[in-house]
This record gives C-alpha cells, structure tokens and sequence, in this order.
C-alpha cells in the first residue's frame, strides 16, 4: 500500500538518459532508478551495492546468442526467477547512470563537508 505522505515525484534527478533517470526523493533520502518499464527504490548502501554488481562479472552474463528481443545481457535481480535484460548499448548506459550519480553524491559529501 502506498504512503500518502510519500512523494513519488519529487525527486532531484542526479544523472538522467534517454532511457532513465536516477533521482534522489526529497521525503526520505531514498533512490529511485527508472530504467524503460522498471522502477527500483534504493538506499544509499543498496545504489552502491547495485553498482558494484554492475561491475561484478559473476552477476552480468553476456550471451553468445541474443535473446528474440535483441538483448543480449542478463543481470539477476534479488527476487527468484526475476532477471532484467539489456542490449549492450542499454549496459553501458546504465553503468554511466550510475558513474555520474555517485560523483554527484560525492561532490554533495565534499560540500556539506566545507559548511
């Protein structure tokens, strides 16, 4: 069931792409990555883990054969029997997503250091 005191869009968009977005919500600190028909709500600890298994390639599994959709890497989801897929083009977009996300929230971390 759905906060009604939450606000889904109120975001500060850190990084945005043709494709998606990742944007912080102003009510609860919380991530939101929209990325074509998906929506994941992270933490800030779960972003960065997300990210990592970006990277990680035990997670990622590039097929030789692309699926009937043109896509041709497979990324597990938490959930069982729940994978998303990707085009390679959509991977490296994604990945550039999160890169530019992270440097923002870094940037933030050094200036709220400087008050």
């Amino acid at each position: 069931m759905e906060d009604s005191s939450h606000s889904y869009s109120k975001l500060r968009i850190l990084s945005q792409s043709e494709n998606g977005y990742i944007g912080q919500c102003n009510c609860c600190d919380h991530y939101n990555f929209a990325f074509g028909n998906f929506l994941f709500i992270f933490t800030a600890g779960g972003l960065n883990g997300f990210h990592s298994a970006l990277h990680d390639h035990q997670h990622v599994h590039a097929l030789d054969t692309p699926m009937s959709n043109g896509k041709s890497i497979l990324f597990p989801s938490p959930i069982p029997n729940f994978m998303l897929s990707f085009s390679e083009a959509e991977m490296e977009e994604v990945k550039g997503l999160f890169q530019e996300t992270l440097l923002v929230m870094e940037v933030d971390k050094i200036f709220l250091q400087n008050r």
